[in-house]
């Protein structure tokens, strides 16, 4: 039994159902959807006038028998980060990358992870004309750079990273790369760490970047 809500509906639309896509009412609701995603989806350009971190791009490939990874990601630091950065407090940025692998069985969806890597990198500075510095705690790595900008560029780039041996990859599976890269906030020094908590300036951190893998039958 229809009831007078349903009614009113009928009468406002011209039919028994709902407003849909192919009702011009129904066209505007969706058209003013996409313009209220694309106002909360950020381009690198958009981007540019943020404060935070934004994984950009995440690739994929093979070589040698082996998944590697490509990225790049943009960091915008607010100016009191990069003022602690110069009064030469250390800043440890984690990075996150996991392997998810989906089987499905009896029309149910199973994930397990096959890869799953944390490591920080250590930022700092020091000198009286502020020589920068990453350290990666993953290979012990150290670089110095002239300018902040070309160590926060570096920081923001991996090339050829390996995820794992194709070998252990099944051809034709479902793969999800999901990268995420954030400012550990209880590695600061103790008398920021609070303040770090309520101030959204010290909020750095990525979204989940997520990539598909569809493995083809030549990875045998």
């Amino acid at each position: 039994m229809r009831t007078q809500a349903d009614i009113r509906l009928a009468s406002q639309t011209g039919s028994n159902q709902c407003p849909s896509l192919k009702h011009p009412a129904g066209g505007v609701y969706f058209i003013y959807f996409l313009l209220l995603c694309s106002t909360f989806t950020l381009s690198p350009e958009a981007f540019a006038e943020e404060k935070g971190i934004m994984i950009v791009r995440v690739s994929d490939y093979q070589q040698d028998n082996t998944l590697l990874l490509d990225s790049e990601s943009l960091f915008h630091l607010p100016e009191q980060v990069k003022q602690a950065i110069h009064h030469e407090i250390p800043l440890n940025f984690k990075t996150e990358i996991r392997l998810l692998e989906e089987t499905r069985w009896m029309g149910m969806t199973f994930q397990r992870t096959r890869f799953d890597l944390e490591y920080y990198t250590r930022l700092y500075a020091y000198g009286v004309n502020h020589h920068y510095v990453l350290y990666n705690t993953r290979n012990n790595k150290v670089q110095t750079f002239e300018t902040l900008e070309s160590a926060l560029q570096t920081l923001g780039t991996l090339r050829a990273f390996p995820i794992a041996h194709l070998a252990e990859l099944h051809p034709e599976q479902r793969y999800t790369l999901e990268m995420k890269i954030s400012l550990d906030r209880w590695k600061l020094p103790a008398p920021l760490i609070i303040e770090s908590f309520m101030d959204p300036d010290w909020h750095l951190e990525s979204d989940w970047f997520e990539s598909i893998i569809e493995t083809p039958k030549s990875w045998q």
